[in-house]
């Protein structure tokens, strides 16, 4: 069945059309693949399936597969439907002709990896065939997304960041736990109508990923369009991977001054002293570990006895840093150890220099 989505349509801050405004390699950074330096987003399909069991293995299996692309003047939503387990063989070689037409050039997926292109492998390997999406290069917006709202969102379900961030409500949605069931009462009663519900679902699952897909894509290109300092936090997390260090210190920097939540701006500090420390800005990299060690940051405390042991030679003040982190508590057993084995070294180097000025 085929559905099509107006590019003028408006989800939240997306406006669905704004996705064929997008730079060939736009995707790249989302990704964190070098393979999409080059793609172009208007050839890219998003994929998603709806199978037997959530289990996975030989004895699930996807019986609709959806894609949706952009075609021309509108978002395409294109869903198979496997009418008989014995025919799919038929349906599979319908999928992949489909697919070779196209030509995509990427595919993007939500849990794709884990679950929706290994599934659709096995299928086609199992009918002896060449499964068609193996060799593009994938996009799995389950982990860009986890980093972008997991301090914003208590969940990263789409369905949940598409009712969240995109106004898309799916009050009236079949569940997807009663998704298997409902299949196999089609196949019993051949009644469609029992179908129809769950073909819905798989086409606004496609469209909600894309507009989600997007919402990112705009993010990294104006931050202004977050609501919260926790995105702003998650977007120099997907810069720093993909090694732009002075984009991510950017985000950094502005979400320490955008978030209302202490927790935001702690971790924002954190990575901007790591980064500071990369490019051998010491006395800036400084002014945030005393400000993260007044809130009882060990990690900060730790850098901090580093810093006065190694670069100011001040065993004393590195001392009562180590004294306070090991004070306070909340150590793994392995920093446990090696703040106990810097405190021993400590006391060893100021002994050492009371003796030595007492010679002298």
């Amino acid at each position: 069945k085929d559905f099509s989505y107006s590019l003028e349509g408006r989800y939240g801050k997306v406006r669905l059309g704004d996705w064929l405004s997008l730079r060939p390699g736009a995707l790249e950074v989302i990704a964190g693949d070098g393979r999409f330096a080059g793609v172009d987003p208007r050839r890219v399909v998003f994929f998603d399936s709806e199978t037997t069991g959530l289990s996975g293995g030989t004895g699930t299996v996807p019986f609709m597969l959806g894609f949706g692309w952009f075609a021309g003047e509108a978002f395409a939503a294109r869903i198979f439907v496997l009418l008989d387990l014995d025919r799919e063989g038929e349906f599979l070689e319908t999928v992949g002709r489909f697919l070779e037409e196209q030509g995509f050039a990427a595919v993007v997926t939500y849990n794709g990896k884990a679950f929706d292109l290994p599934l659709l492998e096995t299928r086609y390997i199992l009918q002896r065939r060449r499964p068609p999406l193996a060799d593009l290069p994938h996009l799995d917006f389950l982990f860009p997304a986890w980093t972008i709202w997991r301090n914003t969102f208590d969940s990263r379900k789409l369905g949940y960041l598409g009712e969240m961030l995109l106004g898309l409500s799916r009050e009236d949605d079949v569940d997807g736990a009663d998704i298997p069931a409902l299949y196999f009462s089609f196949l019993r009663s051949r009644a469609f109508s029992l179908l129809e519900p769950v073909v819905e679902h798989n086409a606004m699952d496609l469209v909600g990923l894309a507009a989600v897909v997007l919402l990112g894509a705009l993010y990294l290109d104006d931050y202004s369009l977050t609501g919260d300092g926790g995105e702003i936090f998650g977007l120099g997390r997907l810069c720093e991977r993909a090694g732009l260090l002075e984009k991510a210190e950017e985000f950094y920097q502005a979400a320490r001054a955008a978030s209302a939540r202490d927790d935001v701006a702690a971790l924002a500090a954190r990575r901007l002293s790591v980064l500071l420390k990369k490019k051998k800005l010491y006395d800036e990299a400084l002014e945030l570990w005393q400000q993260l060690a007044a809130g009882h940051d060990a990690q900060a405390q730790r850098e901090l006895s580093v810093h006065f042991e190694h670069r100011e030679r001040d065993f004393v003040t590195a001392l009562r840093y180590v004294e306070q982190a090991i004070d306070e508590g909340g150590l793994t057993p392995a920093r446990q150890r090696e703040m106990e084995k810097r405190l021993q070294r400590l006391r060893k180097k100021i002994a050492q220099l009371e003796d030595k000025n007492g010679l002298s």
